[in-house]
């Protein structure tokens, strides 16, 4: 059996529907941008497997996402050496 040919693929299609709408969304520049004090600088660290498990039992024993209590742990880490 012979391979289909692709349709050639346009920005447009034939019936009017997809693509950009001119106008739609939010005017550009009518953002805030974000607060003063937003954590907007992402960090990555690499853990060992027994580190990954006591970060988990942390942030389960406080009910929070892992992201949340790593993000404590090193705020107060930061906070004690100032």
């Amino acid at each position: 059996m012979a391979a289909r040919k692709k349709r050639p693929t346009s920005k447009k299609s034939k019936s009017g529907w997809g693509g950009r709408r001119p106008g739609a969304g939010r005017p550009k520049g009518s953002g805030t941008g974000p607060s003063p004090g937003a954590r907007i600088n992402r960090v990555v660290a690499m853990l060992s497997n027994d580190e990954l498990k006591a970060l988990k039992r942390i942030a389960r024993q406080k009910k929070v996402p892992l992201g949340t209590a790593a993000y404590q742990i090193i705020a107060r880490a930061i906070k004690r050496n100032r």
